[in-house]
């Protein structure tokens, strides 16, 4: 079931260039979009903003509420930052019901023990970070368990279809994307006879150079 947080937001009356000023005075610009209905432009106290991100992350149901309007229901559709400084300049919110199915990227989890690595000394590589997927807003998770135990021999792989998906979930990712596997260790490549001739010239080398100073000393 998705997790509902809430947070206060207040109606925007400074656009443009001038948002810089609102910036300065701890609040951020941003605009609430979707279900054909006009961009409301609001403004979000940047402390409670990114204390709501640290706490529940940018996937988590919001309810944005408003001085003398009706409680919106949206999620986080874009966050831009400074390029510069990496600050938080601008947010995007975009309309849910809790009856609708909407597109997520829902994260994944690698639970388990791989036997490619812990037995065949495989090295693990997890290949993709999320899933998309389809469901309805109101049974949003914030996270998939994938379990790794089935990749027992080097290059076994998992792919995105063997991921077992909540009831009413449906897979938006290709079913045929590889999304786990075991490489084959690293082995140090032997040594080559011309490395090997070189290695031995210079020993030789030295020892006629040592030889050379020895006489002459």
């Amino acid at each position: 079931m998705a997790e509902q947080t809430e947070l206060k937001v207040a109606p925007r009356t400074i656009m443009g260039k001038a948002n810089k000023r609102l910036r300065k005075e701890g609040m951020l610009p941003a605009n609430i979009y979707g279900h054909k209905e006009a961009p409301v432009p609001i403004q979000v106290d940047a402390i409670e903003f990114d204390r709501l991100r640290r706490a529940h992350g940018a996937r988590n149901i919001i309810s944005l509420l408003m001085p003398d309007a009706p409680v919106e229901t949206a999620l986080i559709r874009h966050v831009q930052h400074n390029p510069k400084t990496g600050k938080i300049v601008h947010i995007d919110f975009t309309r849910v019901s809790m009856r609708e199915r909407i597109q997520v990227n829902v994260p994944l989890n690698y639970v388990g023990e791989a036997p490619g690595v812990k037995i065949e000394g495989g090295v693990f590589l997890h290949l993709v970070d999320a899933l998309a997927v389809e469901c309805t807003a109101s049974d949003m998770i914030e996270s998939l368990d994938v379990d790794i135990s089935s990749l027992t021999d080097i290059d076994a792989t998992l792919h995105a279809g063997d991921i077992k998906l909540p009831a009413n979930f449906m897979l938006i990712t290709s079913a045929e994307e590889p999304i786990a596997k075991i490489a084959a260790p690293r082995l140090e490549e032997p040594a080559t006879p011309a490395a090997e001739e070189a290695a031995t010239g210079g020993e030789a080398a030295n020892t006629e150079a040592k030889s050379s100073e020895n006489t002459e000393a």
